[in-house]
C-alpha cells in the first residue's frame, strides 16, 4: 500500500470519528433536556417491563392515597364500606402475581434454552468454517510450495 492511499484512508477514519464526535454532543440545552428526557423515559420503560406488578400496585396505591384525602371521595365510603374484603381481594392479587411471575419464569427459562441450542449451533457452524478455512489453507500452502519446487527445480 502506498503512503498515498495511507495517508488518504487516515484522512478518512479522522473525517468519520470528528463526523460521529459531533453528532454524540447535544449542540444545544433543549438538546441536552430532550437527551435526558429520552433517557429517563427508557429507564421508566425499562422498569415497567421488569416490574409490570410493581408499577400497577404503585399507580392504584397513589390513585388510593389521592382519592382518600378528599371528604366525600369513594375511597373513603368504600374503604368503610369493604374493609372486611380487603384481605380476600389481596389474596385474589397474591395468586394473580404469583401466577404471573411463574409464566415469566418458564417463558425466560424457555427463551435461554432457545439461546443455549442456537449459541450452540452457531458454534458448531463456526468450527466447521474455521476447520474448512484452515484445510484449504493447507492446501493452498502445499500447492504454492509444489509451485515453487517445480520452478526452482
Amino acid at each position: 500500500m502506498t503512503d498515498a492511499k495511507r495517508s488518504n484512508i487516515k484522512r478518512k477514519v479522522a473525517a468519520a470519528k470528528s463526523r460521529n464526535e459531533a453528532r454524540a454532543e447535544p449542540v444545544t440545552l433543549a438538546d441536552r433536556a430532550s437527551e435526558k428526557a429520552v433517557e429517563a423515559k427508557d429507564k421508566f420503560t425499562s422498569f415497567a417491563r421488569r416490574h409490570p406488578i410493581a408499577i400497577v400496585a404503585g399507580g392504584l396505591a397513589a390513585g388510593v392515597l389521592i382519592s382518600s384525602l378528599f371528604r366525600g371521595s369513594p375511597t373513603r365510603k368504600a374503604g368503610r364500606k369493604f374493609g372486611r374484603k380487603a384481605a380476600g381481594l389481596a389474596a385474589i392479587a397474591g395468586e394473580l402475581a404469583l401466577a404471573y411471575a411463574q409464566s415469566a419464569m418458564e417463558a425466560t427459562r424457555e427463551a435461554g434454552q432457545t439461546g443455549a441450542e442456537k449459541l450452540d449451533d452457531w458454534s458448531e457452524d463456526a468450527a466447521d468454517y474455521v476447520t474448512s478455512a484452515r484445510n484449504s489453507a493447507r492446501e493452498t500452502g502445499k500447492s504454492i510450495a509444489q509451485a515453487l519446487r517445480d520452478r526452482l527445480n
